[in-house]
């Protein structure tokens, strides 16, 4: 695959995801958008058998490369939603 090619999709990926909410959490005030394609940090992270099996199956049915771009997607969205929350309870105070 070539550079080009991968950021075609990577971009194809951000459009369908863009209006695509991964789970039912209220986001209201979120704009979950996945950041462009950067250096990233490895970690190493223990899963349950069944999560990994979920998210592969997942993955696959929202045609992403693999399960961990799935999961990258839900740690985003996480973050997001709770950088929103931080930034109102900062107001506050």
């Amino acid at each position: 695959m070539t550079k080009g090619r991968r950021a075609k999709r990577d971009i194809e990926i951000d459009e369908l995801t863009a209006n695509d909410s991964l789970s039912e959490a209220d986001v209201d005030s979120a704009e979950v958008v996945f950041p462009e394609k950067t250096k990233k940090i490895a970690i190493n992270m223990r899963l349950e058998p069944e999560a990994v099996k979920l998210a592969k199956q997942l993955a696959a049915l929202k045609h992403l490369d693999g399960y961990t771009q799935l999961l990258r997607l839900y740690i985003w969205e996480g973050i997001e939603r709770d950088r929103a929350m931080l930034k109102l309870l900062q107001r506050k105070y």
